[in-house]
């Protein structure tokens, strides 16, 4: 079980820009067109991230170390989304850390702490042909909107997710480790 996810510090910078690049040219390079993601640099993200919540001081962003890496992070925030309160904006976990937990560990303190401000509700989106759609579904995801999104000839879908109970939710992650 991991460890409970921690908040972000600017000295995890590296680390989340790393699991970001990293996914964007992973998972989400196949559907977007050929070269789309190819100037996204960890050193360009890395100063985004260091940047982020000086401008963003409500959000909430949480890391789960592992060891000296990160091994995910989550963003989410308290802003009216496809009807519900919160969103979940990003959640990614490196792939040699995925399949143990880690990415619900993320989501339920993100949870956890939107529902502290306030959250009853929460809702994300995700590509359509990614494999973390099945998992969205499998926590009781109701199918919102489709997104399109055009790049010249490619075409890009992203579904919309919403718990109106944002409860139901944190029950079907079940307990957080300690």
């Amino acid at each position: 079980m991991w460890p409970l996810p921690r908040p972000f510090q600017s000295t995890d910078a590296p680390g989340v820009a790393a699991v970001q690049v990293g996914n964007y040219q992973h998972d989400y390079a196949p559907f977007f067109p050929p070269g789309f993601w190819d100037g996204v640099t960890v050193e360009e993200q890395t100063g985004d991230w260091q940047a982020w919540l000086d401008g963003h001081p409500g959000d909430v962003l949480l890391v789960q170390p592992e060891g000296e890496a990160i091994a995910g992070y989550v963003l989410a925030r308290l802003s009216p989304f496809h009807g519900t309160d919160a969103e979940v904006m990003a959640l990614h976990v490196r792939p040699v850390s995925r399949g143990r937990g880690c990415g619900a560990a993320l989501l339920r303190a993100a949870l956890l702490a939107l529902q502290a401000r306030g959250a009853q509700s929460v809702g994300l989106s995700t590509l359509e042909a990614h494999t973390s759609r099945g998992w969205y579904e499998r926590l009781g995801g109701q199918r919102g909107k489709t997104l399109i999104q055009t790049y010249g000839d490619h075409v890009v879908r992203e579904v919309v997710f919403i718990w109106p109970e944002l409860n139901a939710l944190l029950e079907r992650l079940g307990p957080a480790a300690r």
